[in-house]
């Protein structure tokens, strides 16, 4: 696993910056070290939940429905969403990240491969120990009452 957390760090300096994203306590996300602040809190709740998904596409309608969770999908709401994806365009290019954002058809994802983050490094340790669990229970002799 170090090996691979090396070539995670590597990947994420290929284009000179190492963009870190804390989702534990605080979600926060650090271009070298540093803070990148959002004027926009709904643009930062929007870089959560494409970091939750690791990486899958979110659609419009999905995104929304987290975002405004309590108004209808009419077009004010859509104009707002679109403000949304152009603040947090907007913040990550000021920071020179603007690659961790990638948009297809009115769907969104973060570049994962782009970034380290400590949900990513926690479930791939977790399903890592899982692995070994369930190897060295096929590998132990089983007692026979």
């Amino acid at each position: 696993m170090k090996g691979e957390k090396r070539m995670y760090s590597e990947l994420t300096k290929m284009e000179g910056k190492r963009i870190v994203i804390r989702t534990f306590g605080y979600f926060d996300i650090f271009v070298d070290g540093e803070t990148i602040p959002f004027s926009c809190k709904k643009a930062k709740e929007l870089l959560a939940l494409l970091v939750d998904r690791r990486g899958g596409f979110v659609t419009t309608g999905d995104a929304i429905s987290y975002l405004w969770e309590d108004e209808c999908t009419e077009k004010r709401i859509k104009d707002k969403f679109r403000k949304v994806v152009k603040e947090l365009r907007r913040t990550l290019n000021a920071y020179g990240i603007e690659r961790v954002l990638h948009r297809v058809n009115q769907e969104s994802r973060i570049r994962t491969e782009h970034v380290e983050c400590d949900l990513y490094d926690y479930l791939e340790d977790e399903e890592k120990h899982r692995s070994e669990e369930h190897t060295s229970e096929l590998q132990s002799p089983r007692s026979i009452s």
